[in-house]
């Protein structure tokens, strides 16, 4: 198609003009390797009504989009484990996970620290997307495997 100039019409579905997600926030974190070597990546999360989050990685830019940003953040976290690398932040650690409650009101940015006394007091929340130490933090798999083990301590007459 071209214009009364005879130039060249752009298609209004051309993928520049389809519109970028705007990012709200840029988070710096580390990722971590079985030889303990250290590389940076950054997360850029999309506005909160948004579930859609951003890994720069390496010159690499990968989106993900879920139901909310801890759905987000567990697809990123899977890619970097393929590579063998985990991701150091709050959400990765092993106490680290949300009621569906505080997941809803949160869209999925804050969760619980389970600690593994049995007391009955109020828990507290971080941000998963908060540094974390590199020894402090696991893969998908062994966090999900504590999740279940401190809940079936809590709650023994629940197991199968």
């Amino acid at each position: 198609m071209v214009d009364m100039n005879g130039r060249p019409k752009q298609d209004a579905a051309d993928a520049n003009s389809v519109p970028r997600p705007k990012w709200s926030e840029e988070i710096s974190l580390q990722t971590i390797d079985a030889a303990g070597l250290v590389r940076h990546v950054s997360i850029c999360l999309g506005d909160p009504s948004m579930a859609l989050i951003e890994l720069l990685d390496a010159g690499s830019r990968t989106e993900f989009s879920g139901t909310d940003y801890l759905d987000c953040l567990a697809q990123a976290r899977r890619q970097l484990e393929r590579d063998g690398r985990l991701l150091c932040c709050q959400g990765a650690r092993p106490n680290v996970h949300p009621s569906g409650q505080l997941r809803q009101f949160t869209n999925g940015r804050e969760a619980y620290v389970h600690h593994s006394e049995l007391s009955s007091g109020a828990l507290g929340t971080v941000d998963i997307f908060a540094p974390a130490s590199p020894e402090d933090v696991v893969n998908l798999d062994e966090q999900r495997a504590a999740t279940i083990g401190f809940w079936s301590a809590r709650h023994p007459a629940n197991q199968l």
